[in-house]
C-alpha cells in the first residue's frame, strides 16, 4: 500500500513537471519567435517628425502644441527634466519601451536623432535641460488584450503556465487520491461489513478481501478472530448444555437418595421398623443415603467455586512421598472392597513440595475414582511412582486397564467432556468434571499434568520442588 501511494504521487508529480517544462518551453519560444519576426518599421513620417521638432526649437511654444504636431504624424511626445517626467502623451506600451532605454543614452542638442527599439522608432533631442522624445506606434503583437514588451509577455506567459500547471496538478492529485481512497477503502469497508455481521451474530461469512497489501494480514487476523469467536460461541453453547445437564443430573440423582431417606424415616415414624435391629438398619441406610446427597452437593458446590475462580489454596510444606503413602493407607481398604489395590514405588528419599493437602487429596481421590469406574480391569492395580527430576517432583499414577482411544487423550481434561465409557456413570458421575478439577488444582499449584497410554492409562504429575534450604532460611 505504501509503495502504491508513493508510486501514484511520484507519477503525478513527474507528469505535471514534464508537462510544465514542455509547455513552458513551447510558449516562451513561440513568444520570442513572434517578437523576432517583427521587422523594423520603415516610417515615411520620420523626416517630418524631425522637421517639426526642429521648427519647434526655433520657435518654442507649449508642449501641447508640439504634441499636437507630432500626433498628426502618428507620434506621441515625452518630455523629461533631468530624468523626471514633465509631459507625456505616450501609451503604456510606449512608456514601457522608454523604460528599457539605457541610462547612458545621449541625445544630441538642437538636432533630432533616431533610435530603433525592438518594434518602435524613437526620435529624440535635447533642448537646454529638457529631453524631448517622440515615438511612433510600436510594431508589437498584442498579448492578453494589449501590446506588451517582450519581457512582460514572457513573464505573463510563464505565470499563466504556472497557474495552469497548478490546476492540472490539483486535478491529477484529486483523480489519484480518488483511486487510492477507493483501493484503501475496499478492505476497510470489508472489515466494517464483517464487524457489523459479527455484531448481528453472524460469524460464518469471511471478510472477503483478496488483495495483496498491508491490509491482507489485518483481514486474515480478523477472519482468524471471527473463526475463534465462532468456536468459542459453539464451545460456550456446549458448556451451557453440559451445565444444564449437570444440574439436571445432580437434581435427579438427589431425588433418589432423598426419596429413600424420607421413606426410611417414615418407616421409623410409622413403626414399620419395630425391632431394634430393624431400626438400626433403617437408620444406617438413611445415613448412607444422606452421605450420598452430601457428596452430590459438595460436587456442585466445588464446581461453582471453580467457575467463579474462588477456590482457595492453603499450601504448606510437605513431603510428597509421605503424603502419597498416607493417602494409600487411608483409601486402601475402600479400594480393596471395590476390587483393587495400590502399589507405591520410588526411593524413600525426601520429596519436599508446597501443597494444599486437602486439594491434592481430592486430586488423588478423583484419579482413583476415575480408574475404578472406567478402567475395565478385572483385578485393578493402581501404581503410584515417585521421583525427582531437576527442580520438579514427579508422581506417576498408572492403572492396568485398557487405556483410552488415542483421539480421546487431548480431551480428557476438558470441562464437561465425557468419553463413551463414562456415559453410564451413577450418582452424578460421568459429568465430565473429575479430570477437569484435577488439572485445575495441579496447575493452581504451579504444576503440570498429562495423560498417555502405556499398558493402561498413565497420568504424569509434576510439582515444583520446595528446596530443603528453605528450612534454614
Amino acid at each position: 500500500m505504501k509503495r502504491r501511494i508513493f508510486l501514484y504521487n511520484a507519477v503525478v508529480v513527474m507528469i505535471a513537471l514534464t508537462a510544465l517544462l514542455i509547455v513552458s518551453g513551447a510558449v516562451i519560444r513561440s513568444v520570442n519567435d513572434h517578437y523576432m519576426e517583427r521587422p523594423p518599421v520603415v516610417d515615411d513620417n520620420a523626416p517630418k517628425v524631425q522637421k517639426a521638432m526642429t521648427q519647434w526649437l526655433e520657435n518654442p511654444s507649449s508642449w501641447e502644441d508640439l504634441n499636437q504636431r507630432l500626433k498628426d504624424l502618428g507620434y506621441a511626445l515625452y518630455v523629461s527634466l533631468n530624468g523626471a517626467e514633465v509631459y507625456s502623451s505616450m501609451a503604456p506600451i510606449q512608456t514601457d519601451l522608454l523604460r528599457q532605454l539605457p541610462r547612458s543614452t545621449s541625445w544630441p542638442s538642437g538636432e533630432p536623432a533616431t533610435l530603433w527599439m525592438g518594434g518602435a522608432l524613437v526620435i529624440g533631442m535635447r533642448s537646454g535641460p529638457y529631453t524631448i522624445l517622440a515615438m511612433g506606434e510600436p510594431n508589437m503583437p498584442k498579448v492578453f488584450g494589449r501590446q506588451r514588451v517582450q519581457t512582460e509577455a514572457v513573464l505573463l506567459s510563464v505565470l499563466l503556465i504556472g497557474a495552469t500547471a497548478i490546476v492540472v496538478i490539483v486535478l491529477l492529485s484529486m483523480v489519484s487520491t480518488h483511486f487510492q481512497l477507493k483501493h484503501i477503502l475496499r478492505p476497510v469497508n470489508a472489515l466494517t461489513d464483517a464487524a457489523r455481521r459479527i455484531e448481528a451474530g453472524d460469524y460464518s461469512q469471511p471478510v472477503g478481501y483478496d488483495g495483496q497489501d498491508e491490509f491482507t494480514a489485518v483481514c486474515a487476523a480478523f477472519e482468524h478472530m471471527q473463526h475463534h469467536l465462532l468456536q468459542e460461541r459453539e464451545k460456550n453453547a456446549a458448556y451451557e448444555r453440559a451445565r444444564t445437564d449437570l444440574v439436571a443430573g445432580i437434581s435427579h440423582d438427589l431425588r433418589t437418595p432423598l426419596t429413600s431417606v424420607k421413606g426410611y424415616i417414615k418407616g421409623l415414624r410409622d413403626g414399620v421398623a419395630n425391632t431394634p435391629a430393624k431400626q438400626a438398619q433403617y437408620l444406617d441406610i438413611a445415613y448412607r443415603k444422606a452421605c450420598d446427597m452430601d457428596v452430590l452437593l459438595q460436587r456442585l458446590f466445588y464446581f461453582s467455586k471453580l467457575e467463579t475462580g474462588n477456590l482457595p489454596l492453603f499450601p504448606v510444606r510437605a513431603d510428597l512421598g509421605e503424603f502419597v503413602r498416607g493417602f494409600v493407607r487411608d483409601t486402601a481398604g475402600d479400594l480393596e472392597q471395590r476390587g483393587g489395590k495400590f502399589l507405591v514405588r520410588g526411593a524413600p528419599a525426601p520429596h519436599p513440595v508446597r501443597i494444599d493437602t486437602e486439594q491434592l487429596y481430592r486430586v488423588l481421590t478423583n484419579l482413583t475414582d476415575n480408574a475404578v469406574r472406567y478402567t475395565g480391569a478385572e483385578a485393578l492395580v493402581l501404581t503410584l511412582t515417585l521421583w525427582r527430576e531437576r527442580d520438579r517432583e514427579h508422581l506417576r499414577f498408572a492403572d492396568n486397564g485398557c487405556g483410552v482411544p488415542e483421539e480421546a487423550l487431548p480431551h480428557l481434561f476438558e470441562q464437561f467432556w465425557r468419553g463413551d465409557q463414562s456415559r453410564g456413570g451413577q450418582s452424578g458421575e460421568g459429568s465430565g468434571l473429575g479430570l477437569y478439577i484435577v488439572k485445575y488444582i495441579i496447575e493452581a499449584h504451579g504444576g503440570t499434568i498429562s495423560a498417555r497410554n502405556d499398558g493402561g492409562l498413565v497420568f504424569d504429575i509434576a510439582l515444583p520442588c520446595e528446596e530443603e534450604e528453605s528450612d534454614h532460611a
